[in-house]
């Protein structure tokens, strides 16, 4: 599978849940190219938590697609793990997923999904791709 060209965020896929068409026009160029969308477990987690549960098939529809990733942390407490990185990063975005997907917007050298541009630019900067949905 190809690396991320976009890291969708917890407001990503709830706006995705909420029919926000950006997002799925987003899904569909990259499925056009081949590539895929990565989804950070964290936020898929927030984004069950936040959402009413009529709306959670809208997730599961999400995940089947095969264009779409989602992606657990690196866990190796004894040699190098993204926990203490992801950690760090939600400490300057002010949320868990956020940091998450920031972390793997960066490590995929991928653009980022997002509907608080401002959280995320703590650490990914204003030159960052971004997109506010």
């Amino acid at each position: 599978m190809s690396a991320p060209v976009y890291v969708l965020d917890t407001g990503a896929l709830m706006a995705y849940a909420q029919g926000v068409e950006a997002v799925g026009e987003a899904m569909v160029a990259a499925a056009d190219t081949h590539a895929t969308v990565a989804v950070p477990l964290v936020c898929l987690l927030e984004a069950y938590s936040l959402l009413d549960h009529t709306e959670h098939e809208y997730l599961a529809m999400l995940r089947r697609n095969p264009a779409v990733q989602v992606l657990t942390p690196a866990l190796h407490v004894d040699r190098a793990d993204d926990c203490p990185v992801i950690g760090g990063m939600a400490r300057q975005t002010g949320r868990l997923g956020a940091g998450h997907a920031a972390f793997l917007a960066i490590s995929s050298a991928a653009g980022l999904i997002t509907s608080r541009a401002d959280q995320v630019r703590k650490v990914l900067g204003d030159d960052w791709p971004i997109i506010e949905v």
